[in-house]
């Protein structure tokens, strides 16, 4: 952007959004409620997020420079390439067979059963944890029942072991899986970090080759 005539430009205008807070961005699943504190107050509703704010428009920016900087992104993009599409499909169709195979597996099936059963003696219905950000999620408020069902979700969770044997589970999995395609997940992993070599170098103003 600078040799086009920006030397202005220091990147893509936005300030950084707002850090995950991953213990309550997700705060159930198929392996049931985690998390007491976010029980108590967003129920399945995930919390609220701080969109980041545009910054100042950039020196120079209009037409000029939106065609700029559709054509540096291009020419950054063909000096980066990407790791290969199959490795990528490839840790994908993995992650999913994981999952496939955890919800099948047996332990997980009883605990859930045995979570369904605590459900329904709270007073609540559904067939597996899964069900309820489903049912409560699509309200724009948070309502008491919504927090009730978040609370009893929470306890069954404990009292069945539901969220400690699902994650052993599907771990377990995933090692095999990743013993099973050791040789193709390295090669993908060789290529992502050849890749972010070559950004760094470009990111420096060095040639990635």
């Amino acid at each position: 952007m600078r040799r086009a005539g920006f030397p202005a430009f220091d990147g893509d205008g936005l300030q950084p959004a707002q850090a995950p807070d991953n213990a309550t961005a997700l705060p159930a699943g198929a392996w049931g409620y985690l998390g007491a504190d976010a029980a108590a107050v967003q129920g399945f509703h995930p919390p609220k997020r701080t969109l980041p704010r545009p910054a100042a428009a950039p020196a120079g920016s209009g037409e000029a420079y939106d065609t700029a900087r559709v054509d540096c992104d291009r020419q950054a993009a063909e000096r980066l390439g990407s790791p290969q599409g199959s490795g990528t499909e490839l840790v994908g169709r993995l992650f999913d067979d994981s999952l496939k195979a955890t919800g099948k597996d047996t332990r997980v099936v009883a605990a859930t059963k045995e979570w369904s059963a605590c459900i329904a003696a709270a007073g609540f219905e559904a067939a597996s944890p899964e069900t309820l950000p489903e049912r409560f999620r699509a309200a724009p408020e948070i309502t008491p029942e919504e927090l009730a069902t978040a609370r009893a979700d929470l306890d069954c969770t404990a009292k069945s072991n539901l969220a400690t044997l699902w994650f052993a589970v599907l771990a377990g999995y995933q090692r095999q899986l990743i013993d099973r395609n050791a040789e193709a997940l390295t090669a993908q992993r060789e290529a992502v970090r050849a890749q972010d070599a070559k950004l760094t170098k470009l990111l420096a103003g060095e040639s990635p080759a």
